[in-house]
């Protein structure tokens, strides 16, 4: 059950510059607030943003745990990456889980009990896309984000908010995952359509999506 890989690169060996970038994802996302539930509209970009987190986790030495139902879009991670070597790219490590989180949770958790405090998991897609999250899922995210000592950003499609108040999509898992993770939403720009929106209880970051991923404007 423990799958465990890198991705394959172009025949690349040693850092490449094709690019520089003037920002730190860590700019986007503070993970020194503690554990992060994102959620996200359709096509927002919770993946490729999370992939450009694990890239600035990677670029600095540490080791990122992608844990997900299926594996990001090959031709974006080998973009986002393309200024890593070899040597970096063998510190991410990818376990699927298909449609069931509870199935690979122990793999998980004794995976993340090597990792240090300057290191990352990312669960993608941690719970089903329609519907409310089961109780087996959020029982599992719960003790998988207990375990770690480092970051941990869980990503979800968000849903629509059927109370007739507040926003119009909420995040799944209700107050029992809120409780236990911060919650930020990444939408889609009303008017441009290549930027997006990212909220959290202390305001917005408006960001722009590109080959790269996404970046702060």
């Amino acid at each position: 059950m423990d799958v465990q890989y890198c991705f394959p690169r172009n025949n690349t060996k040693g850092v490449s510059n094709t690019h520089s970038r003037s920002y730190s994802a860590m700019s986007m996302i503070d993970l020194g607030r503690g554990a992060v539930h994102l959620s996200s509209e359709p096509g927002a970009g919770r993946t490729t943003l999370c992939l450009n987190m694990a890239n600035d986790v990677l670029e600095s030495g540490g080791r990122v745990i992608w844990s997900c139902m299926k594996t990001p879009d090959q031709v974006r991670f080998s973009k986002i990456m393309e200024d890593l070597d070899r040597d970096r790219l063998m510190d991410f490590r990818v376990i699927e889980f298909g449609n069931h989180l509870a199935m690979i949770e122990e793999v998980l958790i004794e995976n993340i009990r090597h990792l240090e405090t300057d290191d990352l998991v990312i669960i993608d897609d941690w719970c089903g896309p329609t519907g409310r999250a089961k109780k087996v899922e959020i029982d599992s995210l719960i003790r998988i984000i207990e375990t770690s000592d480092c970051g941990v950003i869980a990503t979800s499609s968000a849903v629509v908010n059927a109370s007739g108040s507040g926003p119009g999509l909420v995040a799944r898992g209700g107050v029992v995952i809120s409780a236990k993770m911060r919650s930020l939403m990444l939408l889609g720009h009303p008017t441009r359509e290549s930027h997006r929106i990212l909220s959290d209880d202390s305001g917005d970051i408006l960001l722009r999506m590109d080959e790269y991923g996404l970046s702060p404007v």
